[in-house]
């Protein structure tokens, strides 16, 4: 007998009207994503023809040791459910907790039970620009709250190197004016 299998995304595989998402107003199964297992149920609406999907995450200990505790919630969620998709919810959850154990004694990794890894950061040019802002406030910060003792040693560093400067243009001042004073002289005694 050829079976025709189911493209639902909440079906249990096989076309089959008592367990078919569609049909059955009161539905439930176990499906697996990329950061979990969950729980869906599907319960009638006044507000969806299609009824309303509630999507719950079942959390499976890395021991494997809290079965019945996850079939007890699963069967309290889908308290409404047909007797058959009661058992093949039961079913199913035995059989991922058969499949992890069997993972486990092999020690092989099982990816829903191992911690996310985070992404690698990639720095921005605006993050970048952030970054170095963020450094030049707090050097300002750190500036502004310097002992005053410290400023006044600033102040009286700044002041001398001002004078110094003061000091070497007028000597420089000075050389040129007598340069040029020679060289008027100079002058004038070719003239003469």
């Amino acid at each position: 007998m050829n079976r025709i299998l189911c493209r639902h995304p909440y079906s249990y595989g096989e076309c089959d009207l008592d367990l078919c998402p569609i049909v059955n107003s009161y539905y439930a199964n176990v499906i697996f994503q990329e950061d979990g297992i969950y729980l869906i149920v599907k319960t009638p609406s006044e507000d969806y023809i299609a009824g309303e999907w509630k999507k719950t995450k079942l959390e499976i200990s890395p021991e494997l040791d809290n079965e019945e505790e996850v079939i007890k919630l699963a069967l309290e969620k889908a308290e409404k459910t047909s007797e058959i998709i009661k058992r093949a919810l039961q079913e199913r959850i035995r059989r991922i907790y058969m499949r992890m154990r069997f993972l486990k004694e092999r020690e092989k990794p099982i990816g829903i039970l191992a911690p996310p890894t985070p992404p690698e950061r990639v720095t921005t040019e605006e993050e970048m620009l952030e970054e170095t802002l963020r450094r030049e406030l707090e050097k300002i910060e750190a500036e502004e709250t310097k002992p005053e003792e410290e400023l006044e040693k600033e102040l009286e560093r700044i002041e001398m190197e001002e004078k110094e400067e003061t000091k070497k243009e007028e000597k420089t001042e000075e050389t040129k004016t007598e340069e040029e004073t020679t060289e008027l002289e100079r002058e004038l005694e070719k003239i003469e």
